[in-house]
């Protein structure tokens, strides 16, 4: 999975044939952007999918969402939903909550909205999750889904990488990475997010860019600055699907990665790879807090030589995102 992972990001499965069957794709694809959902009348919701099969940054898009909403004194609850994890039942997420029966980016959610008052839920399905949740909040951000039918979101915005939207390849399976036909992505959002590095220019226009602001990497109950970081030799633990972007971050900060264990996206890692931070000459290995989580359920946690440090980072919603929220959801302009 991690190797067809690779070959999709980076567009390596070139000429007629990957072309063909990503034509005879396309419609298969196109119908899975708008989700049949339903929810009572009362209820708001805000839709947030991403362009790619991973790595678009729609989770950071709504958690910033779902906070930006409550702190308008909304009640608020956040549609996660459980990859490679086993909810059993519709259920808010604790911080505490196994990784393996809430999912890595619901439980990591929960964590980060704790102090904000927004709920985060997660059900075996889509529909059982918003359901739960409506009874719990009266505005709903659903995580990945792009647009809601036979009712449409009251705001649907569609998350892409800043320096690639479409992905590197700019093409559907098997030839690229895209979730579905450009066309079919942007008609059903209300707005495209350009999510990305602030040190980074997007190819979307500024209005529309969510910037991400990296304050420096958490070791233990230190907060190391870039200059320190940049003096070290690191490496990266990634259980994402596209850990250039994170690379492409740390480069702008004047730090080089020197090795790279790699999982494909939501993890696990193996034991054979965790082992390898043993044997690896660095300093520390640096993870988001998403990977962080698999790593420290690795078989090798206890052995490691180096430390694992944890990126520190805040989203920024651009204004045009904040006015269409309060806008749509009838919220109190601040």
């Amino acid at each position: 999975m991690l190797a067809v992972a690779r070959l999709l990001e980076r567009g390596a499965w070139g000429g007629p044939l990957p072309a063909t069957l990503g034509r005879a794709w396309e419609h298969t694809l196109g119908r899975t952007v708008i989700r049949e959902l339903a929810w009572p009348s009362h209820v708001r919701v805000v839709a947030v999918g991403g362009a790619t099969l991973g790595g678009s940054g729609k989770t950071p898009l709504a958690m910033a969402c779902a906070a930006h909403v409550a702190a308008r004194g909304a009640s608020v609850a956040l549609v996660g939903h459980a990859y490679r994890a086993r909810p059993g039942r519709a259920r808010v997420v604790r911080e505490d909550d196994a990784l393996g029966d809430v999912g890595d980016e619901a439980l990591l959610a929960a964590r980060a909205l704790r102090r904000s008052g927004v709920r985060v839920v997660v059900a075996p399905s889509r529909s059982e999750a918003v359901a739960f949740a409506a009874r719990l909040a009266d505005v709903l951000v659903i995580d990945g889904v792009a647009q809601t039918a036979p009712v449409r979101a009251s705001l649907a915005l569609l998350a892409v990488d800043a320096a690639e939207p479409w992905g590197r390849a700019v093409a559907l399976p098997p030839g690229g990475d895209l979730r579905a036909p450009i066309w079919r992505l942007v008609e059903a959002c209300d707005m495209v997010v350009a999510v990305g590095d602030e040190r980074q220019p997007s190819s979307l226009p500024a209005a529309h860019h969510a910037r991400v602001a990296m304050h420096g990497v958490q070791v233990g109950d230190e907060l190391l600055g870039w200059d320190e970081v940049a003096r070290l030799r690191v490496g990266l633990l990634s259980a994402l699907s596209r850990p250039d972007r994170v690379v492409r971050a740390l480069e702008l900060r004047g730090v080089q990665v020197r090795a790279t264990v790699r999982a494909r996206d939501h993890g696990p890692f193996s034991g054979a790879a965790l082992g390898h931070l043993d044997a690896a000459p660095v300093d520390l290995w640096l993870a988001t807090p998403k990977c962080a989580l698999h790593a420290c359920f690795g078989a090798h946690a206890g052995t490691r030589r180096a430390p694992i440090g944890v990126l520190s980072s805040s989203y920024v919603l651009p204004p045009t995102v904040e006015v269409e929220l309060e806008a749509r959801l009838g919220l109190a302009l601040t």
